[in-house]
């Protein structure tokens, strides 16, 4: 089974209480899809912590994917 990793996101444009997110995804990438379908935030924080501990902030600009798909 593959191992699933949580990532929290920061949603600063967001409410006080609605601006933490705690998602579990198995890639960055799944976890980042999840969560902007629930949010209009044009960039988001995002925190998580790799297989060898290490752990990774980073400011994502939304959305992610093909351009030519987002689109339609």
């Amino acid at each position: 089974m593959a191992k699933t990793r949580k990532f929290i996101f920061t949603d600063r444009t967001a409410p006080e209480g609605e601006q933490v997110k705690e998602i579990e995804a198995t890639g960055y990438k799944r976890a980042i899809k999840s969560f902007q379908n629930s949010t209009k935030a044009k960039e988001v924080e995002v925190e998580w912590t790799t297989k060898r501990g290490e752990e990774f902030v980073t400011i994502q600009p939304l959305p992610l994917g093909r351009s030519k798909k987002l689109g339609r």
